[in-house]
């Protein structure tokens, strides 16, 4: 009876840790969050990206999120832009784990290609100590899965650095940062080795190309698109330089807001064009660009960032417009938000992550979600996304203003100033005026005066035609006529012709005018969790940049 007892005590203890492993095992899996419905507290900083009416964030893992508390958990959010919600409505941030074989990387850019089907991820960080994938991953949006992007030369992973995507160029760009040990294993002591040029990728081919850059070394700052020329312009502002290329413990200059470095993407030309107005100098912000069709201006969106110097985070909102290159401020945020990241969805402007304090640990702060909303147009934090705010425009006074002085009162170039410049067409000294010619400036097409000219053309040549064929018939009916053939002596024949004497040739001009098409900056920060204990999020290498 004694064996029997001990059998079913055994049977019993057997089926009792059975129970407590499958409970073990559930737990963890039930750790992994669909959606940020029991709160949040902060991420340093989100690669961000909208693509078919939905905005992805990635580079956030479990370490800050209160239900979760796994920092080996790597997530893809996403909010669905096609509706109105509340932004601090947890249940509207979906999430999903990102595929494990992804090394889990912080401060990384993520990209769009030119049809919206695929994203891609470039640059960063590792967010522990492993060794480091360097290469392009693409997540396939409608399949949900993740492969290795073929590229045309090894990816150089940097940190620091500012990018900007241009999906309709199947082209994204990378700008400044560096390397340490923290994006590769060839460099084991605390070097940093700045970039020395910008990188171009193809969404499509994969092929990557080192471009030269307006100053180098450099990090920090904003790179933005604006779609002005032949293939469109970047502008990068702000940002600060080291005193050397490759060493340590290097001295910062930060670079004057008095100025921006402008590429023409079609020439691979940089002009430093100097700027009018005031605005607050800072580091660590984000930028996105807006555009207003009564004035003919984009405008620099620029949304917080902390003071280089005093470390203080400010909420100042300041826009930079273009083509006046002159600065104007806005109504500021709620609240201030450095390290944050920026997409605008028409005239609403997503600050996605970032820290509410110059610091790594707790005392970065808290908020409720990881999203706001900023209204550039009434210049508000909105509780809400509204999908019908698509259309931008600027104060009358403010678009008086630059209607008054759509121009900087001197160019860095002329190359740069016929890019924006109306140029009016002129006819030629020799030729005649066309009556019904038109000139026209800006973007506007001369596709209906090239048509009319054309027309015009046309008809004249007809009754020329006419006329001669006139003239011809009442000669031949002037000459008596007989049966017989009249004798032709080899090549006597001649070819009557219209006459030209008197007819002034217009020419229509073919000088078309430019015409004109319509982030997001990395930053190197370590956090900590917010709660009351230090705990680090993932890894804590030093202090971050100063």
């Amino acid at each position: 009876m004694t064996t029997v007892f001990y059998l079913s005590l055994l049977a019993l203890l057997t089926t009792a840790t059975s129970v407590q492993t499958a409970n073990t095992t559930f737990s963890k899996r039930g750790s992994v969050l669909t959606d940020l419905s029991g709160g949040f507290c902060r991420s340093y900083q989100f690669g961000v990206n909208i693509a078919n009416d939905v905005l992805y964030m990635v580079d956030l893992d479990g370490g800050l999120v209160p239900d979760d508390g796994n920092s080996s958990h790597n997530y893809m959010l996403q909010l669905d832009l096609s509706e109105s919600f509340s932004m601090n409505d947890g249940a509207n941030y979906k999430m999903s784990l990102v595929d494990a074989q992804i090394p889990v990387l912080k401060d990384q850019a993520l990209w769009s290609s030119r049809d919206n089907s695929s994203l891609f991820l470039y640059g960063g960080r590792r967010a522990s100590n492993i060794s480091l994938d360097e290469r392009v991953w693409r997540y396939g949006i409608q399949e949900g899965t993740w492969e290795v992007q073929e590229t045309s030369a090894v990816p150089v992973r940097y940190d620091g650095g500012v990018n900007v995507n241009v999906p309709e160029l199947q082209s994204a760009y990378w700008l400044g940062g560096y390397q340490d040990s923290s994006t590769t294993i060839a460099i084991t002591d605390s070097r940093r080795v700045y970039a020395t040029s910008m990188v171009e990728f193809n969404t499509t081919t994969g092929e990557i190309v080192e471009l030269k850059a307006p100053v180098t070394p450099v990090q920090d700052g904003a790179l933005v698109y604006i779609p002005v020329g032949e293939q469109g312009l970047l502008v990068f502002l702000g940002g600060e330089t080291p005193s050397m290329v490759n060493g340590t413990n290097a001295t910062m200059a930060v670079n004057s807001w008095n100025y921006v470095q402008v590429y023409d993407i079609a020439s691979g030309s940089w002009y430093n064009q100097s700027t009018s107005g005031s605005v607050a100098s800072r580091t660590q912000f984000c930028a996105t660009v807006q555009h207003d069709p009564s004035s003919a201006s984009y405008q620099i969106y620029v949304l917080g960032g902390a003071d280089y110097h005093s470390q203080d985070v400010i909420t100042d909102v300041d826009y930079l417009s273009i083509p006046s290159f002159k600065w104007y401020n806005a109504a500021g945020l709620s609240e201030g938000r450095m390290t944050l990241s920026c997409q605008a969805y028409g005239r609403q402007i997503f600050g996605v992550g970032g820290r509410l304090a110059w610091a790594d640990d707790s005392d970065a702060g808290c908020y409720t979600m990881p999203a706001f909303v900023y209204d550039a147009q009434s210049e508000v934090v909105r509780s809400g996304f509204d999908p019908g705010l698509m259309t931008y425009s600027l104060s009358s006074a403010t678009a008086a203003d630059i209607k008054a002085s759509p121009y900087p009162s001197s160019w860095a170039s002329p190359a740069l100033m016929e890019l924006f410049v109306s140029q009016i067409n002129t006819t030629s000294a020799t030729a005649s005026p066309s009556p019904t010619s038109t000139s026209g400036g800006g973007s506007q097409s001369h596709t209906g005066a090239i048509a009319g000219g054309v027309v015009g053309g046309v008809v004249g040549l007809a009754l020329l035609l006419a006329l001669g064929y006139f003239f011809l018939r009442r000669q031949r009916r002037a000459v008596p006529q007989t049966e017989e053939s009249l004798p032709v002596a080899a090549g006597s024949w001649e070819k009557a012709e219209l006459p030209t004497s008197g007819c002034t040739v217009s020419e229509v001009s073919g000088e078309a005018a430019a015409s004109e098409l319509e982030s997001e900056q990395l930053m190197t920060r370590h956090e900590l969790a917010g709660g009351n204990e230090r705990v680090y999020e993932l890894d804590a290498q030093g202090t971050g940049r100063r």
